[in-house]
């Protein structure tokens, strides 16, 4: 009977949780137990109250019924959510069905199969996400990593998750609030959203969301909030309170696809030109078009490993294209010349090789100063060239060939703090580290490629970029 009803319900956890643990799952549940079943990496961004917790629950014993021998590893940000809530809910809905009760033993840290052989190799396990070591070590043929409110778990977390991906019946569900435009569980819809079955679900479809919460949120914070996006939409915020560029500036269609016919006349061209060298971080090329109507970012180019001679042979790539097909337009290469970077600057500056350019080398530790008749102080030259970008996407005047979403998650995800002289400071890279964030490389060889009229970085003598 248990070998027909595994067949049975294999390939179908909705009508398992119907017929064998009692429930009557909604429609938005109904896509998060079909999306597991097709698919081996599913993320999940969700409304509050929309049942997303009960849901896991119903997959952890489906998949501990339907699968041989297998693992499931469990975890949250903190014991609260993942004992007090997720553990809890298995727990009342095994008690609901007399043929799991006798099958499955729960305890505060594991369900397991009954019978002693099965202890070690047949059991679904809480972990709270605090170390990656905690997540290592598992290894079966039926392996199912399940991540409640993942947008609060480490990104270190995912590693060992992911390399253990590797056989046919491997899967991973997450789930969570859309709270943080940065790190694993964002880009999981974003920028790796071709890894993931990518599914939203809106407390307004729901009928365990009652309407006076929803429009309690509208009340006190209006339809355009990120209150209202986040705990009634599913979507990510546009902006974190402190963040310094707004996602929302960065969200408009009409500022991708443009055509330099739409622009007027070209006027100048910058390059800029972020230097990683060797490591994790990118070494990146962008070239803007500058137009009596606004700028035009093309697309970069993106390097990994390079030495600095190599960079350095790219760039000379790139002007000598606008030279060839704007002859009597300036260029203007804007280079990061800290550390290795002042090595690009050298060669550029020591052999033009009958290329015709300029070459400025730009500190992102310099002083710092005012955007033009602005009242905004910033304490360092980052600030000032990132303020520009800002202020561009503020005019309307920036406008990019193709969209970048890594690009947009470097610009919107660094924050910015105000010092005890007033001045804006924007977040250091040491400090985006320990929160998981990346170097923005590409956002940074950006802010370079539009400070070609940027000069003096000084409160006095700063002229910011006019149209």
């Amino acid at each position: 009977m248990i070998e027909k009803l595994i067949d049975r319900y294999k390939d179908k956890p909705v009508l398992f949780v119907k017929e064998v643990i009692g429930g009557t799952p909604e429609p938005e549940q109904i896509k998060m137990l079909n999306s597991i079943a097709s698919n081996r990496m599913v993320s999940v961004k969700a409304g509050h109250g929309v049942g997303k917790t009960t849901t896991l629950s119903w997959i952890i014993l489906w998949f501990m019924f339907t699968r041989p021998y297998p693992k499931i590893p469990c975890t949250a940000p903190t014991m609260h959510q993942l004992r007090d809530i997720l553990w809890a809910e298995i727990s009342k809905w095994l008690n609901k069905s007399d043929l799991l009760r006798n099958l499955f033993v729960w305890t505060i840290e594991r369900l397991t199969l009954k019978g002693k052989s099965y202890e070690e190799n047949w059991f679904a396990v809480a972990r709270t996400a605090t170390k990656p070591d905690a997540m290592q070590g598992f290894h079966s043929e039926s392996l199912l990593f399940v991540l409640d409110e993942a947008s609060g778990i480490n990104d270190i977390i995912f590693e060992p998750i992911l390399g253990a991906l590797t056989g046919d019946n491997t899967k991973l569900i997450m789930v969570g609030n859309p709270t943080k435009i940065n790190g694993f569980f964002y880009k999981s819809h974003t920028t790796n959203r071709d890894m993931f079955d990518c599914i939203t679900l809106n407390a307004e479809n729901s009928k365990r969301v009652s309407k006076d919460f929803v429009q309690s949120i509208i009340k006190l914070y209006g339809k355009e909030s990120d209150p209202y996006r986040v705990r009634v939409l599913g979507e990510f915020p546009k902006a974190e309170a402190d963040t310094f560029i707004p996602l929302s500036l960065l969200e408009p269609e009409s500022l991708y696809g443009k055509s330099p016919n739409a622009l007027g006349e070209l006027i100048s061209i910058g390059i800029g030109v972020d230097v990683a060298r060797f490591g994790d971080d990118e070494s990146a090329i962008y070239k803007v078009e500058r137009y009596t109507e606004g700028y035009l970012v093309h697309e970069p180019n993106i390097i990994y490993k390079n030495t600095t001679v190599e960079l350095t042979g790219l760039v000379k790539q790139e002007i000598r294209s606008c030279n060839t097909r704007y002859p009597n337009i300036s260029v203007a290469v804007n280079v990061d010349g800290g550390g290795v970077g002042a090595g690009v600057v050298d060669e550029l500056g020591s052999n033009h090789n009958d290329l015709d350019y300029s070459v400025n080398e730009k500190t992102f530790g310099g002083g710092g100063g005012v955007l033009d008749d602005e009242p905004i102080l910033y304490t360092n030259d980052t600030g000032l060239m990132w303020g520009n970008v800002k202020r561009l996407l503020m005019k309307g005047k920036l406008f990019f060939v193709s969209k970048d979403e890594e690009l947009i998650s470097q610009l919107a995800t660094r924050k910015y703090t105000v010092d005890e002289d007033g001045q804006i400071k924007l977040e250091r890279k040491a400090d985006m580290k320990k929160r998981g964030i990346g170097s923005p490389d590409r956002a940074d060889g950006l802010a370079l490629a539009l400070s070609e009229n940027i000069q003096g970085y000084g409160i006095a003598t700063i002229s910011s970029l006019r149209l």
